[in-house]
């Protein structure tokens, strides 16, 4: 079976592929603007998650500062391990 899918600009129907950057093929417009557009922000968000990640080391920091984030990556990975085994051991006590 062909897939087809209506242009929103247009109106007339053309063939889908079921891709992103796909076109209609009788006025070249996008067959999915809104979808594109939410993955160009989705792709930003990704972007600016990861850089005011406070753990992540960069090319450019200093020693100290590379000393600095991996010293509280550790503390926090002490304190996680500390809070995972109370909140499982108060789980799984009896009554």
């Amino acid at each position: 079976m062909k897939n087809e899918k209506k242009c929103p600009s247009c109106g007339q129907w053309t063939a889908w592929n079921k891709q992103l950057d796909d076109t209609c093929s009788h006025c070249g417009t996008l067959l999915q603007p809104l979808a594109v557009k939410e993955s160009a922000e989705r792709e930003l968000r990704e972007k600016v998650e990861v850089e005011n990640d406070f753990f992540r080391i960069k090319e450019h920091d200093s020693i100290l500062m590379k000393a600095v984030r991996k010293s509280a990556w550790v503390a926090h990975v002490i304190y996680a391990a500390i809070v995972w085994f109370f909140l499982v051991t108060f789980a799984s006590t009896p009554g």
